[in-house]
């Protein structure tokens, strides 16, 4: 027969197991969670840094969702990923309020625009327009090549724009200009910022309103 002190030993190591359980399933459980929130797009926030970091007089995010915008400069249509809003939240501190304006293509442009700003800093913005305008007219050789020279500016919103224009100009020979941009995308996450996807991207998006 059992004695009090034993009984009450075995009750509080019973405890001590149900409790392990517990912790155990409630561990495997958040992974399950976090695991099915990537598979959406979706990134939970961590609240102890924000509020270490906390630069707004608003409610701190729990979660990050996927944000679509309009690129303030070219116009593309863009997303705002979870994981690039908690990149920019938790690692750089950007303020909580702050949203993505611009495509990565203007916000390197815009870089490049200040950091040599000067007399012809509007030039970047004059061409793009000139492109839209080009789009809205029917092709010739003139507009043709001042699409073909924009496609090869070291300033990628340019050549954003002049995917555009080809998009709205139609015609078997752009179209398939814009099939080809398409096929040249990385797969996976190779090369995420190259110029190859930001193509393909623009490419896409340009068929996409032409249909």
């Amino acid at each position: 027969m059992k004695s009090n002190k034993q009984r009450r030993a075995e009750i509080k190591a019973h405890r001590r197991a149900r409790a392990a359980r517990a912790e155990t399933q409630r561990h495997v459980l958040d992974r399950q969670r976090n695991v099915c929130l990537c598979m959406i797009g979706i990134e939970q926030a961590d609240l102890e840094i924000l509020d270490r970091h906390n630069n707004t007089c608003g409610l701190l995010p729990e979660f990050y969702f996927a944000r679509p915008f309009s690129c303030r400069d070219c116009g593309a249509e863009e997303v705002w990923t979870a994981k690039q809003q908690k990149w920019w939240y938790e690692v750089v501190h950007g303020p909580v309020d702050s949203r993505a304006v611009r495509c990565l293509a203007c916000r390197r442009a815009r870089r490049e625009r200040l950091r040599h700003a000067g007399p012809g800093a509007n030039l970047l913005r004059e061409q793009s327009e000139r492109l839209r305008a080009l789009g809205a007219t029917k092709p010739d050789a003139q507009g043709a090549a001042e699409v073909e020279a924009a496609l090869q500016s070291k300033w990628w919103s340019l050549r954003v724009v002049a995917i555009q224009t080809m998009g709205r100009w139609g015609g078997e020979a752009n179209l398939a200009r814009l099939h080809a941009f398409m096929a040249a995308r990385p797969e996976g996450g190779r090369q995420y910022f190259g110029w190859e996807r930001v193509a393909a991207d623009a490419a896409r998006s340009a068929l996409t309103c032409g249909e």
